[in-house]
């Protein structure tokens, strides 16, 4: 008996000991990795602007935006909702499950077919996974939970998996979340930006066959894609990417330029004189907090962008130039949550993912070019600078991983359009049926 007793004695002991040190493991590994955050260092890049991927109640008259108040209200904590200051979007990112920059799976002009077919194939599945496997790290609630919800994000709805539905259904699902500009009747009278704001919203009745979004990304240069992009009726590019130099890669037309509120605010980007930003349309994002009012946003924008957006409106002969009503941005957050089962980061969409739900209702479709990474994959963030981040491309403060597989989700082009061209297609708003 004194023996069985000593046993079972032991091995409590020993499970409680087991416990322990799991929880002890647990923790540290949760506290070492808040440290590395908290003291890692910054690229030149991340220094200066989130320059591409930027990111990031009800009301049924038809005078009104057609928002869908439904998100219930948060106290809207003052001393972090609105950063005038805001940290680096790109942190540096340690991707390592994808070489980049070797070019090994481009397809060659001696290529066979099969040659190419499992080249493209290899490919796909090494970004696919890479994406998911971002996805799921970003989702991981130890690492990032309450701490970084910095726009007092509270989702209340369903958690699906838009893999379980098909890409039309995803699609309707997209065409009913609306993402608006602000229109004059959305302004409340005693605000003095009214007067300045446009009658009509962007590309109000107007329709394309052929429409572009042209991502910053590193991988164009070298990519020859210039003269299928200008191919296309309207071409939409980002903040103040460059073409003189360029046109090879990139094309020369641009009908459309989203910049983020800070392109539009400070003074280095020399928003009202620049030549880049004439005689194009202009769509301007500020986020605002999860639970905000439009006048609370207004207040309390991100950016004081709205003396240099009456200031345009003023001088150029006849301007173009609208802003993103932000509480739509949330509508289209909450539009992926609900196609995901696992958390989503707690950060507005990427400018590329606003700027393909911009042109969606507008175009009988609409390619994203070097959205979806392809062959070119590179560590470089933009093909404009020679500053190296794999987080422009895989994501770490927007939800970009989440918005890249949806897109492929929703595309309607070949693999080989994808992965080697360097194109996604999406069918447009306008001809679809749900």
């Amino acid at each position: 008996m004194r023996c069985l007793t000593i046993s079972i004695t032991i091995f409590l002991n020993l499970v409680v000991f087991g416990i322990c040190s799991y929880m002890y493991l647990l923790w540290s590994q949760y506290w070492i990795y808040s440290g590395k955050q908290s003291e890692s260092t910054t690229s030149t890049y991340d220094q200066q602007i989130y320059l591409y991927n930027r990111g990031y109640l009800p009301d049924d008259t038809k005078n009104k935006s057609n928002l869908v108040k439904t998100r219930s209200k948060h106290e809207i904590r003052e001393n972090i909702v609105y950063i005038n200051n805001s940290r680096p979007r790109f942190p540096s990112s340690g991707q390592k499950n994808i070489e980049l920059d070797a070019k090994q799976f481009s397809c060659l002009k001696n290529d066979s077919r099969l040659e190419c077919e499992n080249k493209t194939r290899l490919i796909k599945e090494k970004i696919l996974r890479e994406l998911g496997n971002v996805f799921f790290e970003q989702s991981h609630v130890l690492k990032y939970g309450a701490r970084n919800n910095t726009y007092n994000v509270h989702y209340v709805g369903p958690k699906e998996n838009y893999r379980d539905k098909r890409p039309q259904q995803v699609l309707c699902e997209l065409m009913n979340t609306k993402l608006e500009t602000l229109k004059r009747g959305d302004i409340d009278s005693s605000e003095t930006i009214k007067s300045s704001m446009p009658k009509r919203g962007f590309f109000e009745n107007k329709y394309f066959n052929s429409c572009v979004v042209v991502a910053s990304s590193g991988a164009l240069e070298g990519s020859n894609l210039g003269t299928f992009i200008d191919s296309h009726d309207i071409v939409l590019r980002f903040n103040h990417a460059p073409i003189k130099g360029f046109e090879q890669d990139v094309g020369k037309k641009t009908s459309i330029r989203v910049l983020n509120s800070q392109v539009a605010t400070k003074a280095q980007y020399n928003f009202l004189k620049s030549a880049i930003f004439k005689n194009v349309t202009i769509v301007i994002w500020d986020p605002a907090n999860y639970s905000a009012t439009l006048e609370e946003w207004m207040r309390h924008s991100e950016f004081n962008f709205f003396p240099n957006f009456i200031q345009y409106r003023k001088q150029e002969e006849r301007p173009r130039i609208f802003m993103v009503n932000p509480l739509t941005i949330w509508d289209l957050w909450d539009f992926m949550q609900r196609n995901f089962p696992k958390r989503l980061r707690k950060n507005p969409p990427s400018s590329g993912f606003l700027g393909l739900r911009l042109l969606l209702p507008h175009c009988n479709f609409v390619d994203v070019v070097e959205y979806i990474p392809s062959a070119r994959v590179t560590k470089r963030c933009h093909y404009y600078d020679p500053d190296n981040n794999p987080a422009c491309t895989f994501g770490v403060w927007h939800p970009l991983a989440a918005e890249k597989l949806l897109t492929y989700h929703l595309n309607s082009a070949s693999d080989f359009d994808v992965f080697q061209k360097g194109f996604a297609r999406i069918k447009g708003f306008k001809h679809l049926k749900c």
